[in-house]
């Protein structure tokens, strides 16, 4: 067929949307180009000026919304014959390069408002791999395409006769996302649109997407499973995808571990489990290696799920690396069950010690964890340098001293709060307690630091502060003494770091986490202080020692 006989015809635009004006035939040497609305298309214009690839920054969508200013979107799709020869002599830049052009050219301040991080070929190949090989065409979603890295990878695997649709806002990301898709797939639909505008029926055999991840107000999407609620850019994208997918489709997904713990995520994970198999979790080891050249400093992961039933098992790569293909990475092999916690669904990336499945959860032992009252910044006019008569000491994190709290400590924060406080709700009662930062990060030698405090007077904790007490949520009930002490023991030890690892993939130590917590009895909590002394700071090695001896364990391998 030769450049004159092409017919308008291949100009398809998507079903439903946005109907292009089509032009006549334009001659170019490999491929059929059509001239838009009034201006040149995009392969024209690159043809005429002599431009490959991403450097053609002005595409025909510019063009086309020039003529057609009422459209809020638009979907451009090439249904062409399949010429694998013509597609693997084109001289266009690499996917990658695309990518890489693609990333050192975002705007900085568009980039942090629509948290644009593109999304790396060794990532890219990794999250392709994880689809399971298919003989027949497919149709892919790429959702948030940016520069279209994903789907063109999906696309280049994929059996011939497969097609593509990228969803993309950025219009100068969506042309490099038409770009990437056209060198490796000749049904190609870029929609210029936001995910949230675009109506994407259950059609889908592969969904692949790297969202934003950005905390939103809480917000409800509905579905036919009925309504979800969610708190994160990355689980609204996630809930769009998988409402896109046919039966037995497959959804790969390049988001942070955050869904799989903590309060904010219940309701996602609740829904997710309830409508697809959760086929493959791989967790990156580093929170950096992932995404170099985007500073990002966040403990991504690969998500896999496909809309069927739960499969037995679960393959889940507890520390994967971007620097080799999956398959050569170790992997087990685990029934959702063993990696599912309580009524929230909390899910952990390692099956969890056998020596801890004899105890009971920290909320069943009459535990409770509360955060600190105090936000400071609220508060300031109560915060006060020096001990006033009828004010209260004041706990912060810096008050850490090892495994107690001290009071008070040479540091920039006020240690104490004046007597107005009382009326702010603020205030706890005197008595033991055991306290636990916050924050921390993986890379740090333990994730839990817990601190034993015993207080005479009512004090105030800061709200970067847990607390463990033997209360309610609306009544806090100060520990027994030797409770607390071997409670703070307890959470300093090797194998409850270990366990809170597998659990929270952010820098934030959930209350709702630390109450699933395995945890002894009260008595043995009791025992285990008289085995130690707070006091003379025994270290990891004298911790995990007493553990093993009262609870009868053998040395770790």
């Amino acid at each position: 067929m030769t450049e004159a006989e092409h017919p308008a015809s291949f100009l398809s635009p998507l079903a439903g949307s946005l109907q292009v004006p089509r032009g006549k035939p334009h001659a170019r040497r490999q491929r059929p180009c059509y001239l838009v609305g009034t201006g040149l298309c995009d392969w024209c214009r690159r043809e005429k000026e002599g431009m490959r690839g991403v450097r053609a920054a002005d595409s025909y969508r510019s063009d086309v919304t020039k003529s057609n200013a009422q459209a809020s979107a638009l979907s451009i799709s090439f249904a062409l014959p399949i010429w694998p020869a013509i597609l693997m002599s084109m001289t266009s830049d690499s996917i990658a390069q695309i990518r890489d052009e693609a990333a050192a050219s975002l705007q900085p301040e568009r980039q942090q408002q629509w948290e644009q991080f593109l999304t790396p070929m060794p990532v890219a190949r990794q999250a392709v791999e994880l689809f399971t090989p298919c003989e027949r065409p497919v149709r892919i979603l790429d959702l948030g395409s940016g520069s279209g890295i994903l789907g063109a990878v999906a696309a280049e695997h994929a059996a011939s006769g497969s097609s593509v649709v990228a969803v993309e806002q950025d219009d100068r990301l969506a042309a490099m996302s038409e770009t990437s898709l056209c060198q490796v797939c000749g049904d190609v639909t870029v929609i210029n649109d936001s995910v949230f505008d675009v109506p994407l029926e259950p059609r889908f055999d592969r969904v692949i997407l790297n969202p934003p991840y950005k905390k939103t107000s809480p917000t409800v999407i509905p579905t036919s499973a009925g309504d979800v609620k969610v708190t994160n850019l990355y689980t609204a994208f996630l809930v769009i995808a998988i409402q896109s997918l046919a039966e037995g489709g497959e959804c790969v997904a390049i988001i942070p571990r955050s869904w799989m713990n903590g309060d904010y995520f219940k309701d996602f994970r609740k829904w997710m489990l309830h409508e697809c198999s959760l086929d493959a979790l791989a967790v990156y080891g580093s929170r950096q290696e992932h995404f170099k050249d985007m500073s990002i400093l966040q403990e991504i992961m690969l998500l896999k799920v496909s809309k069927r039933p739960q499969t037995k098992k679960v393959m889940v790569i507890a520390d994967a690396s971007p620097m080799m293909p999956l398959a050569q990475q170790p992997a087990d092999m685990v029934a959702l069950k063993a990696l599912t916690m309580g009524s929230d669904r909390i899910l952990r990336i390692r099956q969890q010690d056998a020596r801890l499945s004899g105890f009971k959860t920290l909320s069943d032992e009459g535990l409770w964890v509360s955060t600190g009252k105090l936000v400071w910044f609220r508060n300031r006019d109560v915060l006060s340098s020096v001990a006033e008569p009828d004010g209260h000491p004041l706990y912060w994190s810096d008050n850490q001293c090892g495994l107690v709290m001290r009071h008070p400590v040479d540091c920039d924060r006020e240690q104490w709060v004046t007597g107005e406080a009382d009326g702010r709700h603020v205030v706890l009662p005197a008595g033991g307690y055991c306290l636990v930062n916050r924050f921390s990060a993986k890379e740090q030698n333990r994730r839990i630091y817990a601190s034993y405090l015993s207080s005479d007077v009512d004090f105030v904790a800061d709200n970067k502060l847990n607390y463990v007490h033997q209360g309610t949520s609306r009544k806090t009930i100060p520990l027994d003494d030797m409770v607390a002490r071997g409670l703070t023991l307890w959470l300093s030890s090797t194998i409850i770091d270990e366990w809170y690892r597998q659990v929270s993939g952010s820098t934030q130590i959930n209350a709702t986490d630390l109450r699933q917590m395995p945890c002894p009895s009260k008595p043995q909590l009791a025992a285990l202080a008289g085995m130690l002394s707070l006091n003379d700071m025994p270290n990891q090695h004298l911790i995990d020692e007493a553990m093993r001896g009262l609870f009868s364990w053998a040395k770790a391998s």
